[in-house]
């Protein structure tokens, strides 16, 4: 810590234990390493987190540390992403991230070891990432280069690019980087991958069409209708289909009549952000499923037990 920052600030430093620790919280107080930095006539808390925490945990303990000790503080941060730090850069909360950045504005400090292009600040995540996580998941990707990435998408580079700086941006632990290149590996247990990745996706369905007629035409199952083409559960007695944006107009969807909620709908149509073709093509794949399942319909008993057992049998 102390050579770090004599190294990247090229002057001395002092740095010695926080020892009156009576009077800070238990759980606060067990959170951290609490040392004392002084650089010129400046003193400041350095609070160096036991294990590793969100942004969220961190903008909590700053307020408990600076109201229980008197001093500012900074965080000493050995592994963060580089969304949280330019975050923290924003709302003012200072930090050292070891090997990479010296954030520290009471005393006029923003210092970086490498050029570090800004990733953008993603707060809603792109359908196309979305399927590459999916994806990655179902095939369980390891050591996967942008350039292979968009062969299997059958997109462009640089659209897999901006999908891996999204990963990135987001701290979604699926990426290292071997030189320049940035390598995507799946985790070995899906379950615990799907848990990851979960609160940072959002249900695939843009829009939803009441339809008083089926287009003629082949589309694929999505709802309880994929539901029930993966499992036991019974079918209901109006079908649910899932299209892409750019199938609409081919099928003409714009055009036929739309029935209002209260009447019965010869079929529903869906129309999804993306598609991800999984097994016979005949349904929506199990994890976009899940997602796009209303609130109600998981919350039946029926439909639950079919969701897990699809789960286990098709994904797990």
């Amino acid at each position: 810590m102390k050579e770090y920052l004599e190294q990247v600030m090229h002057q001395s430093i002092d740095v010695y234990k926080y020892i009156n620790t009576k009077n800070i919280p238990l759980g606060c107080r067990n959170a951290f390493a609490l040392n004392i930095v002084k650089i010129g006539q400046q003193k400041f808390l350095l609070a160096a987190p036991v294990e590793e925490m969100n942004l969220t945990e961190l903008r909590k303990m700053r307020i408990q540390l600076e109201r229980y000790t008197g001093y500012l503080c900074a965080f000493y941060l050995k592994k963060v992403n580089w969304y949280a730090a330019s975050k923290m850069v924003e709302e003012g909360i200072p930090f050292v991230w070891e090997k990479h950045q010296v954030y520290l504005p009471f005393i006029g400090i923003l210092l970086q070891k490498n050029f570090r292009k800004t990733l953008p600040i993603c707060t809603v995540i792109s359908f196309l990432t979305q399927k590459l996580l999916i994806k990655a998941l179902y095939e369980g990707w390891q050591n996967v280069s942008a350039v292979r990435a968009s062969e299997m998408l059958a997109v462009s580079r640089m659209s897999i690019t901006r999908c891996y700086d999204e990963i990135e941006g987001l701290g979604m632990p699926f990426l290292k980087k071997q030189g320049r290149s940035r390598r995507f590996y799946a985790m070995k247990n899906k379950k615990e991958m799907w848990d990851t990745m979960l609160p940072f996706l959002r249900n695939p369905i843009i829009r939803i069409f009441r339809l008083e007629k089926k287009p003629d035409a082949d589309m694929i199952l999505s709802g309880i209708s994929a539901l029930a083409e993966y499992s036991l559960l019974g079918e209901d007695a109006c079908v649910t289909y899932a299209v892409r944006k750019d199938q609409i107009g081919t099928l003409g969807l714009e055009e036929i009549r739309k029935v209002p909620c209260n009447e019965d709908a010869a079929c529903i149509v869906q129309e999804v952000g993306y598609t991800l073709p999984f097994g016979e093509n005949t349904a929506v794949d199990p994890l976009s499923l899940v997602m796009m399942l209303t609130k109600d319909e998981l919350e039946d008993p029926r439909v639950e037990l079919c969701v897990n057992e699809m789960l286990e049998e098709l994904v797990w």
